[in-house]
């Protein structure tokens, strides 16, 4: 038996449709449509424990596990923001070691809360699996599928002839009589069709027609009296008009203020299907998806932070929080000589009948079936041949591990230690009550009896002269509740007698219509001329 799973089946759902078909549907057979689609990926999901998304084959698993060993990892940048607590920035998008989510099922299942109570939050699954969120799920279809609020199968059609080379200077109005007579779309656009959308006067500034400071291009207009000339006129459908409803002309503000309403035209390919581009609308609007950390930065942490270690032996590297397997999987493709010791006590990363838990069971499919031979010219400076590197795991809260036995004889042995700890009760991994966040509900308890012990343990562990960093941030709770776990966990280190050196920026990857620097996100960065959010990773030196 495979303990991952492999790749979705959604090409036989009988909701695999196209976004065409979607618009040309009556309400109540859209409806029908997001629900057999919910019941669908529920089922997938439920009988062979495949979530939401693409997934890859066996082969194709191992074919990017085998490109992480000599992949070096080079990832890290000079920080030009002029922060002088910034030790650089980390860019890594590479997705060769994604594939590891495929061996932790229960991710997209993780809770994450944004409200005060510590049992509170919604995941992924909720949204597909729970009967009192049908309604939400039908109406986040509707909203971010058939209107495409995410531009996930259409386009604007924009004057610029380079972005739409089937325009050729019309305005909007002119543009619709023109395709409906067969002008427009023809050749390699013959299968393309336009959709309305309604859009608010005040939003028009993000779209450039209106914004004087908008330069290069504006998106193709109509006013709500032109598109129903043309719809009367005979130049505009039914499925065309499917996202536009009886074209009102205005809206009122509270203040009773009349403003108008415009119409983009946009544009898509009729033959377009939902999948897989309805995987990132799942992602972005169902919940908030747990993130494994990515591997070959884990990599790169290790390597690069024991430079100065002469290694005689293997680097014994500790991670209190062993997540979704990202950065065990960094350690069995480490170039340096290591061995890897995690503990986590999440019961859904534990395989009973095999007696070991997910972290093992990846640690030795990559051992076994993705370590190569490399010629000593391929990585100059390490040994790299059929290293198979090592591993202990252990299922103790971090917090209480230094009273198992078995973990005591790593005291004042541990190279270094890396991990991202749990974010008090952000993200929910499971619902057993040996999380920290259901043992400690209150900040004040939880920082006390999980966090402070958690950094005494990797302090006491750890030999001198070597490095903790720790990936954490701090975070709101609702409208009013702010939680400094940055702050907490420096200060506590600090006491312990750490030397704080700074922080790397690990940059996430940008989301479309958001601009971190103008949405008030405390952790973000312009690079190379892009405003990124990061991930702040703080290091700490044991003297």
């Amino acid at each position: 038996m495979k303990y991952f799973y492999e790749r979705s089946k959604f090409s036989e759902f009988k909701s695999n449709t196209t976004y065409h078909r979607l618009l040309e549907m009556t309400d109540d057979e859209f409806v029908s449509w997001a629900k057999l689609l919910r019941k669908e990926v529920t089922e997938q999901w439920d009988v062979s424990g495949t979530p939401p998304v693409i997934g890859r084959d066996e082969e194709g698993i191992i074919d990017s596990f085998k490109k992480l060993k000599s992949n070096p990892a080079e990832y890290w940048e000079k920080d030009l923001s002029g922060d002088t607590e910034s030790l650089g920035i980390i860019q890594n998008f590479n997705k060769d070691a994604s594939v590891v989510n495929q061996f932790f099922p229960t991710m997209l299942k993780t809770k994450i809360s944004i409200g005060k109570a510590a049992d509170g939050g919604l995941s992924i699954y909720d949204h597909f699996a729970d009967p009192e969120l049908e309604e939400t799920f039908v109406k986040i279809m509707r909203r971010a599928v058939k209107r495409d609020s995410m531009y996930s199968w259409s386009r604007s059609i924009i004057n610029k002839k380079d972005e739409n080379p089937f325009w050729d200077g019309q305005d909007g109005y002119t543009f619709i009589k023109e395709a409906h007579e067969g002008k427009i779309f023809n050749g390699e656009w013959g299968n393309s069709d336009i959709v309305l959308a309604r859009v608010k006067e005040e939003t028009l500034g993000n779209y450039g027609t209106f914004n004087a400071e908008y330069v290069g291009f504006g998106n193709l207009y109509l006013s709500g009296t032109q598109v129903r000339e043309l719809r009367d006129g005979g130049y505009l459908n039914q499925t065309q008009l499917a996202n536009v409803g009886d074209v009102p002309d205005y809206y009122e503000l509270a203040d009773g203020t009349r403003k108008n309403y415009h119409y983009l035209i946009r544009w898509y390919d009729k033959t377009d299907g939902i999948f897989p581009k309805i995987l990132q609308v799942f992602r972005l609007s169902c919940g908030q998806p747990a993130v494994n950390f990515p591997a070959l930065t884990a990599k790169w942490i290790y390597e690069n932070y024991t430079n100065h270690i002469q290694q005689d032996e293997p680097l014994v590297i500790y991670d209190s929080s062993s997540g979704w397997g990202g950065r065990i999987l960094g350690a069995m493709s480490s170039r340096k000589k290591t061995h890897y010791v995690g503990t986590d006590p999440n019961p859904d990363n534990f395989i009973p009948e095999l007696g070991i838990s997910r972290y093992e069971y990846v640690a030795d499919f990559y051992n076994k079936k993705c370590v190569d031979d490399f010629s000593d010219s391929l990585v100059k400076f390490f040994d790299v041949k059929k290293q198979g590197n090592t591993y202990e795991l252990f299922q103790d809260g971090s917090e209480l591990i230094q009273h198992n036995p078995k973990f005591q004889k790593y005291k004042g042995k541990f190279d270094l230690s890396f991990t991202s700890p749990p974010y008090f009760n952000r993200e929910q991994y499971s619902q057993d009550e040996k999380q920290s966040f259901k043992a400690y509900g209150e900040y004040e308890d939880w920082r006390e009896n999980f966090l402070r012990p958690t950094l005494t343990t990797i302090y006491e562990y750890l030999k001198n002269d070597r490095y903790i960093l720790w990936n954490i941030a701090s975070i709101k709770i609702g409208k009013d509740t702010y939680f400094d776990l940055e702050g907490d966990s420096r200060k506590i280190l600090e006491e312990l007698g750490c030397e704080y050196k700074g922080k790397l920026k690990m940059l996430m990857t940008r989301m479309v219509g958001l601009d971190p620097s103008k949405s008030g996100i405390k952790n973000s960065v312009e690079h190379n001329g892009k405003a990124y959010k990061f991930e702040p990773i703080f290091v700490f030196h044991k003297k």
